[in-house]
């Protein structure tokens, strides 16, 4: 099948962007903790932009989507990298008066980072245009769909399988579950902590893929969704966890 196409029915596994990037990978359709609704996911690399403004087109703009024709979703919100959490309305009042006093206690720590993820609300341009479908699509066209979730510690040595728009459906064998790792953004690197490393394929275009832990010899709604690829190589690619997913962008895989 071509990954790249442009889908009426939307599941994991598609090329998708936003209108700032050229391609990478729906990880599928989520519900939002938040407020109950589905809502499209990915790398926050792929939906990059501002919250409630920036479009989503399916297919990413490099394989042709464009704005408003095939737009998908707007942008709803983001795990910041490096993000520097805000201070109580009580320290800002002491550290405006006596930070000279305390510079190491008021000054504002960089976040850890263990996510890069995103989440757009379900917006068609076109009203009946697209369908959210619950699951993955395979590499014959038929959409699986992975009914368990695993939060992404103590798996190493087990196999795990994506699928993604540039190399589609690969397995790969976990070597780290609980790594640290630089990643270069193309301006700078950013550090991950608590991540999967994974021995597979991983390409430009795979950002977002999906990833699940196989059960059997075989892909099959008995497998746990994992985690979001978001780096890799012809050798090893990235995941951050669905623990870190679930508890930072407030979305859940059900």
């Amino acid at each position: 099948m071509n990954r790249a196409g442009r889908f009426s029915r939307l599941a994991g596994g598609i090329s998708i962007g936003s209108v700032r990037v050229t391609a990478g990978t729906l990880s599928g359709v989520f519900t939002d903790i938040e407020d109950g609704k589905p809502v499209l996911v990915s790398n926050w690399h792929v939906f990059v932009g501002d919250p409630g403004k920036t479009p989503i087109v399916q297919p990413g703009q490099y394989d042709g989507g464009r704005d408003p024709v095939d737009r998908v979703g707007i942008l709803k919100r983001y795990v910041p990298l490096d993000g520097v959490p805000t201070m109580p309305w009580w320290k800002r009042i002491i550290c405006f008066l006596f930070g000279w006093l305390f510079p190491e206690w008021c000054k504002q720590q960089k976040m850890d980072n263990y996510v890069d993820a995103a989440c757009a609300t379900f917006a068609p341009a076109t009203e009946g245009d697209r369908e959210l479908v619950k699951g993955v699509y395979m590499d014959d066209g038929s959409i699986l769909y992975p009914k368990n979730t695993h939060p992404g510690d103590n798996i190493k040595t087990r196999t795990v399988w994506k699928v993604g728009r540039t190399t589609g459906y690969t397995e790969g064998m976990v070597i780290f579950d609980n790594a640290t790792v630089r990643v270069w953004y193309g301006t700078r690197y950013y550090v991950f902590k608590d991540q999967i490393v994974v021995r597979g394929t991983g390409r430009p275009g795979d950002s977002g893929s999906p990833v699940f832990l196989m059960k059997g010899e075989a892909p099959s709604e008995d497998d746990a969704f994992v985690g979001l690829l978001y780096a890799g190589s012809t050798d090893l690619f990235v995941v951050c966890k669905y623990k870190w997913i679930k508890s930072l962008l407030k979305v859940r895989w059900e």
